[in-house]
């Protein structure tokens, strides 16, 4: 709702330092609930630093304009394309960097033509969730679910690998079914030939994320690496330009670590003012069903949720109800696909719709709430079922 368009982090902080000062939860509980966090705030820190990096060296310009150029007058190409770099690039430097800096790159190119920018910027916003959960990485949301431990790349994909592709398969098909009616006409776009970044920027970009993905696969320190990882790229703008890293620095959305921080914070007292009997509850009922109708419930269940609060303190809760109960596997593999993908089906549902329509808004493309959901509800609900029952 944004009173008087306060950023939501401000209300996080500020309930939780309330909720202290009331004693609601003490010093210690409140401090132990900030430190389970420490390696989340490092890891967007430093994702955040990256994707800033990959800005200022006109990498995501550089992709959108070649998408249009290698659409060759063909829409359904072009949207395949954007939808393809919005996929990669959540991949590897997680779904709010496709929100917060693919979205304007991919709204300048395709204001070079004659197409409305409806269905692509559409593209960016589901598939930002709907690949969330392809690498570890893709989305704090992982690492708040996976708060204790996060799995290795292995296990990851052993869970997750045939769930991701249906949900970013069917996502697309959605997608195109919504706005084929857009895509029919020829393509008419100006020449933009934007020149390629650096060599030296490709390099640490594509070198971060091997980093990342190794990291991930031994089980590493996954927060502290991307941190370093953000620093480096930092000091590499540096070569470019002296006040490069002030810029990359001043580019980070502060604000987002300091909702995660009260977050940690608001979960742990709702789980002692009895919370916590929600996720056990859902989870107990699952128990007792035949496994597809567990894993599609479960999954709808943190849809649901996630839509109504927001996919961040619903994966905090979840998975630390599922870190210290151990759930069949299946079943906490579908609640983290509900909370992933369930957030096309609104904007409230994720931190990166919440941002998409704030960077539309800034570039005056009328796209609200309620479009949104007109279309994600024909879009979220294959992708959903499918992926949750082929979470394991």
């Amino acid at each position: 709702m944004r009173p008087l368009r306060t950023n939501a982090a401000w209300w996080a902080a500020g309930g939780s330092v309330a909720l202290v000062g009331l004693g609601a939860v003490s010093p210690r509980q409140a401090g132990a609930a900030l430190a389970r966090g420490i390696d989340v705030y490092l890891f967007l820190i430093g994702m955040m630093a990256l994707a800033e990096f990959a800005r200022t060296e006109g990498v995501f310009d550089w992709i959108a304009s070649t998408a249009v150029r290698a659409a060759n007058g063909s829409r359904s190409r072009l949207l395949l394309l954007v939808y393809a770099a919005g996929l990669v690039t959540t991949a590897f430097l997680s779904n709010d960097a496709t929100i917060v800096v693919l979205t304007p790159a991919v709204l300048v190119a395709v204001r070079r033509s004659d197409a409305a920018p409806d269905a692509f910027v559409f593209a960016c916003a589901l598939v930002a969730n709907a690949a969330s959960f392809v690498l570890p990485i893709a989305n704090p949301s992982n690492l708040l679910f996976f708060a204790d431990k996060l799995p290795t790349l292995g296990a990851w994909f052993a869970s997750f690998g045939l769930a991701s592709l249906a949900s970013v398969g069917l996502t697309y098909a959605a997608l195109a079914l919504v706005f084929r009616r857009d895509l029919v006409a020829p393509l008419v776009a100006a020449r933009d030939a934007r020149p390629a970044p650096r060599a030296l920027a490709a390099v640490v970009l594509i070198g971060s994320a091997l980093a990342l993905i190794a990291t991930s696969s031994l089980d590493g320190p996954l927060g502290a690496v991307t941190f370093a990882l953000g620093a480096l790229a930092a000091l590499v703008a540096a070569t470019r330009e002296r006040r490069a890293p002030l810029a990359i620095v001043r580019g980070i959305d502060w604000p987002i670590v300091l909702l995660t921080a009260g977050l940690f914070v608001l979960v742990e007292a709702l789980d002692l003012a009895g919370a916590a009997a929600l996720p056990r509850a859902l989870f107990t009922w699952a128990a007792h069903q035949s496994a597809p109708l567990a894993q599609a419930g479960t999954a709808i269940a943190a849809a649901l949720a996630s839509n109504l609060v927001n996919n961040l303190p619903v994966a905090l809760d979840l998975g630390k109800y599922a870190g210290a109960a151990h759930p069949p596997n299946a079943l906490a593999a579908a609640a983290l696909v509900g909370v992933n993908v369930g957030p096309n089906l609104t904007v409230n549902g994720s931190l990166a719709t919440i941002l998409w329509l704030a960077v539309l808004r800034r570039a005056g493309v009328s796209i609200g709430a309620r479009r949104f959901a007109a279309v994600g509800l024909v879009v979220a609900p294959p992708a959903l079922i499918a992926a949750a029952l082929l979470a394991r």
